[in-house]
């Protein structure tokens, strides 16, 4: 039996892959979601849809990879967060945690390799 219906830390977390479009949004469900959207290839803003059962504390990890230009993701609707700016051909990943308002990032971006 699959666990989709067990949320996390139970079950897995949410793993979010959509592809890339310049407006991204996403619906949060789970007290863990992964978004790691397709290679960006243009600027990106990413907006968030709560569903009403996130509590506080809740963690959102973006993990994003730029093709040959640094491109930069805005964090919309369901954030509050500077604008993560990329690397040419590199991945950066940033956590959020939800304190029952908006998102809020634990610490700036990080370039994973």
């Amino acid at each position: 039996m699959a666990d989709q219906n067990i949320s996390f830390p139970f079950g897995a977390a949410d793993v979010q892959t959509p592809a890339y479009a310049a407006t991204i949004a996403a619906t949060i469900v789970d007290a863990m979601t992964i978004i790691n959207p397709a290679t960006l290839t243009g600027a990106l803003t990413l907006n968030l849809t709560l569903d009403q059962g996130v509590k506080a504390g809740a963690r959102i990890l973006f993990i994003a990879l730029s093709d040959g230009t640094a491109r930069t993701t805005t964090f919309g609707t369901g954030f509050t967060s500077p604008t993560l700016a990329g690397v040419i051909s590199k991945t950066k990943a940033i956590e959020f945690v939800y304190d029952g308002t908006t998102f809020k990032p634990t610490s700036a971006g990080v370039q994973i390799d």
